[in-house]
C-alpha cells in the first residue's frame, strides 16, 4: 500500500486588528450608551471601543482589485449591526471605506465633531483615515504624552506634547517640525514596541532627529 504524504502549511495569522484616525485627529470609537459609531477625541489613555478587523492583509494602492473586505468589532458587544466594509487604499497608508452590501455607500463623516454616516454617496479628502495597529497606537500616545515617554532633540532640548495641525489631515506638530503621519507609520510602530527605558531615534527628513525614550 503507498501512503502519500501531503505537506500542510499552516494557516495564516489573520492580520492584527486596526484603529482608525480620521483627518481631524479623532478617533472612530463605540457610543455604548446609544450603540453607535462616532468619532472620539484621540486619548493617550484610553483604546477606542471599536475596531476594524481585515480578512486578509491590506493591499497596495497600485495592486488590481486593491481593496479588501472587513469588519468591525465593538470591544462592548451591542445589538446594533454594522456593515462589512470593503477597505480600499486610496495611498500609502490611507484608506477609505466603502460598504460592502451597498458599493454606492462610503463611510463618511459629518458635519458635527462626532458623526459618521455609512451613507455618503461620495467620498471627500476628509472622508479617509489613516490605520493603527496597536503598536503604532500606543506610539502615538507617546508623542502626545510626556507620561509615557520623553523626546529631546540632538542638542537634549525637552521637547513638549505633540499636537494635530489643525485643516491638515493626518498632520502633526512636533516642536518645530510638522509632518504627516502617512508618512511615518513605520516610525509609529517601532516607537509603540519600545520597552520601558528603551530609547529610539526618530527622524523625520534632515535636521530634525530627535530621541524617544519610553518611561518605566
Amino acid at each position: 500500500m503507498n501512503i502519500h504524504q501531503t505537506d500542510h502549511e499552516p494557516p495564516a495569522s489573520p492580520p492584527p486588528p486596526l484603529w482608525l484616525l480620521d483627518t481631524t485627529g479623532q478617533m472612530l470609537g463605540h457610543d455604548t450608551l446609544n450603540d453607535r459609531v462616532v468619532r472620539q477625541l484621540f486619548d493617550t489613555r484610553i483604546v477606542p471601543g471599536l475596531s476594524l478587523h481585515l480578512e486578509a492583509p491590506l493591499p497596495q494602492k497600485n495592486q488590481d482589485n486593491s481593496s479588501v473586505r472587513a469588519h468591525f468589532r465593538k470591544q462592548v458587544s451591542l445589538p446594533f449591526p454594522l456593515p462589512d466594509v470593503d477597505v480600499i487604499p486610496i495611498m500609502p497608508n490611507i484608506i477609505a471605506l466603502r460598504c460592502s452590501e451597498d458599493i454606492q455607500n462610503w463611510v463618511g463623516i459629518g458635519p458635527e465633531m462626532n458623526e459618521v454616516h455609512f451613507d455618503a454617496s461620495l467620498i471627500t479628502e476628509n472622508d479617509v483615515f489613516l490605520p493603527l495597529t496597536a503598536e503604532a497606537l500606543f506610539g502615538l500616545a507617546m508623542m502626545f504624552d510626556r507620561e509615557l515617554a520623553t523626546i529631546q532633540t540632538h542638542d537634549g532640548t525637552v521637547l513638549g506634547p505633540a499636537f494635530f495641525l489643525p485643516n491638515s489631515p493626518h498632520q502633526l506638530t512636533l516642536g518645530d517640525v510638522t509632518f504627516h503621519l502617512a508618512e511615518h507609520l513605520d516610525t509609529l510602530t517601532q516607537l509603540g514596541r519600545l520597552l520601558p527605558e528603551q530609547e529610539l531615534s526618530l527622524s523625520f527628513g534632515q535636521m530634525h532627529d530627535f530621541t524617544a525614550r519610553r518611561i518605566g
